[in-house]
């Protein structure tokens, strides 16, 4: 007896009293609190709070059924419902009924006393603009990781660090003590800060659904920029969706359609060619091309306009985008020029937005392009851009003519507001995609494309503006051609002429062509109430003097 208890205590007495300090002590996680995602004025557009949810433990219930009614009762739920999922939880310890329960509904189930019901807080995250950039902030899962958009993009800077704290316990395993040793602060995630206003994201946001209601039209995008640093200040998609409640909408609105889907642009696409022919010489301003009266064959196809023009000038090819005049452009620059100028312009290549995501456009290596492929680029076909790419490029003809990157992502801070991580892209030296004279000549062109509108369309009383239209035909699914009446209408524009601050683009899918398509009727009076907006927001001065005459005639020409 006495060798064995010699050997209890020299032997296993170690073994014992490591059991025991289990017995006594648990580590108990702190759970580290999800950083905010702040717009670029520090508004609030992710946060998590606590909310309240019931749970059951099915193995000790005494009476499944009575606590299914009960719960019913209180929370106004068909206990039909519940009773079958808490039997099917019968081998669980933690079943959750219903996460987000109010205090008044919880204080009942608590007075209920019914053993194995109760309520308990959880971390939840919230999402107070709603529909705001949804696309972009994306959404998190039940258990707070990031599933979606920034949400899962900053997953990693937002989710932060848990803790640990260690409690001792007594003989009825009651917690008495916190043991100062084991004991690791959590620290909470750090905030995304935007580029993103929410002020313009809002504007923009409300003016694209009303564009794509207005012609009842499939779907829309739009996107702000700032030309000379690249930020975004807005980049909407509509149809969009609730990420507080994105299981009650189709996964196809979850997609940041701005940057993932490529479209053949049209003659949002022209202003890029007809400046690399300037800057390449082989055209001079004022110059006359024959456009055929509205169809020219040239090789085995035919190339059309809209209206049957004879003979214009190299600026009135853009204002009135012929198809034609743009062909003999083409042909004037050639395949490698034309393929050179293209991917300085940073098409066939991701922008380095810094999202998730972001499809690089459609661009064929120059070995793959066909006969027809001189005259179909610079009419804006046999090419695919992202709306990202097009509103980037724009901004060439608004800061000089350099190729900004643009970013959403402005910086990481933490609770003190010191930055953590800088995300604003290095700015780097590069030579201009045009030179001055060529910018200068390009934009002249484009504020006349505007002044030229129909009944005003895309016209501001103070602020000159300068863009272009487009009307592209869908291509179909299987190659052949483009659907018949199956439009994306768009515009793009800079603002005010003589010292840009915002470039901004709308593109309109399938509108209804019986109510509308060019993109001068459809998209340009969208862009018209985003520009107007954010101006009057950012209190841009104006750079023309108030005309109560200033032409606002219709015009076919600016149909396109």
């Amino acid at each position: 007896m006495v060798g064995r208890l010699i050997y209890i205590k020299s032997f296993q007495g170690v073994r014992l009293a490591a059991k025991a300090d289990r017995q006594q002590r648990a580590d108990i996680p702190i759970k580290a609190r999800r950083g905010l995602i702040l717009d670029a004025r520090g508004r609030i557009i992710s946060a998590t709070t606590l909310r309240t949810s019931v749970f059951a433990d099915p193995q000790v219930l005494p009476d499944t059924q009575v606590a299914a009614e009960t719960v019913a009762r209180i929370l106004d739920l068909d206990p039909a419902e519940i009773a079958p999922d808490l039997l099917a939880a019968g081998d669980r310890r933690f079943f959750v009924i219903k996460r987000g329960i109010t205090e008044a509904q919880a204080e009942q189930i608590r007075a209920a006393g019914i053993y194995g019901l109760g309520t308990f807080s959880e971390p939840f995250r919230s999402y107070p603009m709603e529909e705001l950039a949804a696309a972009t902030i994306g959404f998190v899962s039940p258990d707070g990781t990031g599933i979606s958009g920034i949400e899962h993009q900053c997953d990693h800077w937002l989710r932060g660090e848990n803790g640990v704290k260690t409690i001792v316990r007594d003989a009825r395993r009651k917690a008495f003590w916190l043991a100062e040793e084991g004991y690791r602060p959590a620290r909470d995630g750090y905030h995304v800060v935007l580029t993103i206003d929410a002020e313009i994201q809002t504007a923009v946001e409300s003016e694209l659904e009303a564009g794509v209601s207005r012609f009842n039209a499939e779907s829309g995008v739009a996107v702000v920029i700032h030309p000379h640093t690249g930020a975004v200040l807005a980049m909407a998609n509509y149809p969009s969706f609730d990420p507080n409640h994105y299981t009650d909408f189709g996964e196809e609105r979850y997609r940041n359609r701005v940057i993932t889907d490529p479209y053949e642009p049209g003659s949002t696409f022209k202003p890029f060619i007809a400046a690399a022919a300037l800057a390449e010489n082989v055209v001079h301003p004022g110059e006359v091309f024959d456009c055929e009266h509205g169809a020219w064959t040239e090789g085995a196809r035919t190339l059309k306009d809209h209206h049957p023009y004879d003979f214009l000038s190299f600026e009135e090819i853009l204002i009135k985008s012929s198809n034609i005049g743009m062909g003999k452009l083409g042909l004037r620059l050639g395949n490698r020029k034309l393929y050179e100028y293209v991917t300085k312009c940073g098409f066939g290549e991701p922008t380095g937005v810094g999202l998730e995501g972001e499809s690089e456009g459609l661009l064929r290596p120059l070995v793959r392009w066909n006969a027809f492929s001189t005259t179909s680029l610079p009419m804006g076909q046999e090419i695919g851009v992202t709306p990202m790419q097009l509103a980037r490029s724009f901004c060439i003809f608004a800061n000089g003519g350099k190729l900004v990157t643009p970013y959403v992502i402005r910086a990481i801070v933490d609770a003190e507001g010191r930055v953590v991580q800088d995300m604003t892209p290095p700015e780097t030296e590069s030579e201009p995609v045009y030179p001055p004279e060529v910018l200068d000549v390009m934009r002249k062109i484009l504020c006349s494309v505007v002044n030229d509108s129909p009944r005003g369309a895309a016209q501001l009383p103070s602020h000159q503006v300068f863009g272009k239209t487009g009307t592209a035909q869908i291509a179909r699914k299987d190659g052949r051609g483009y659907e018949k009446r199956a439009y994306v209408s768009s515009f793009v524009a800079g603002v005010p002429a003589e010292n840009p601050e915002l470039v901004a683009f709308v593109a309109i899918r399938r509108p209804d062509a019986s109510v509308g398509y060019y993109g001068g009727q459809v998209a340009a009076p969208v862009v018209k109430e985003i520009l107007r907006h954010s101006l009057a927001y950012l209190r841009i001065p104006g750079d023309i003097a108030p005309d109560a005459n200033r032409a606002t005639a219709m015009h076919e020409d600016f149909a396109d």
